[in-house]
């Protein structure tokens, strides 16, 4: 079943965007601080396996900046509305679970450019994400997401864009936080 009306097509539109460009972002984010991330890892992998923070936050990264950007590029492609459906699902897990069990400790959500502590308000956030993506799974006409190989790939490339930003920004957040306060990391 497809949404029928331009406005609710742009919203359902809009939603899958802009969730897949704030994937890209977080993504190339933590790529840059990949350390920083891990920490947080750390707080939900168990503690008997030395490496697992460190491997999890290179997936959770890479997986961010895959998805966002298959998303991005391939908008017809119904099911990986659903692959964000549950990325935004495990947000609000680890949003609520890390509210209950640390919320003095900072998320990294965005590598070195967050330092915002586990919050109600996060929890709020991911919500919001968890219904936009909701959004995003409900079906629009095949000819408002036809696109040539060249627009797709066209998309592909200012969705890596947006990644590289986001790793730049968290790169120099990181290394003028590093600067200015010993022992960050």
């Amino acid at each position: 079943m497809h949404v029928q009306g331009i406005f609710l097509q742009l919203v359902v539109l809009g939603c899958k965007s802009s969730l897949a460009v704030l994937l890209l972002a977080a993504g190339g984010a933590k790529v840059a601080d990949l350390a920083g991330f891990a920490a947080t890892a750390a707080l939900f992998v168990p503690g008997r396996l030395p490496r697992a923070p460190a491997i999890s936050a290179a997936v959770i990264a890479a997986g961010e900046v895959v998805t966002g950007a298959a998303s991005l590029s391939f908008p017809a492609a119904r099911w990986l509305n659903l692959v964000v459906l549950a990325v935004c699902c495990c947000f609000l897990v680890v949003w609520t679970v890390g509210y209950v069990r640390h919320a003095d400790r900072p998320c990294r959500c965005f590598g070195a450019l967050s330092r915002r502590g586990f919050t109600r308000a996060g929890i709020g956030r991911a919500a919001g994400l968890t219904l936009a993506a909701i959004a995003a799974t409900a079906g629009v006409p095949r000819v408002a997401v036809q696109l040539s190989v060249v627009t797709r790939f066209g998309l592909l490339a200012g969705g890596v864009l947006v990644a590289v930003a986001a790793f730049s920004a968290a790169a120099a957040a990181g290394g003028h936080r590093a600067k200015r306060e010993p022992g960050w990391v």
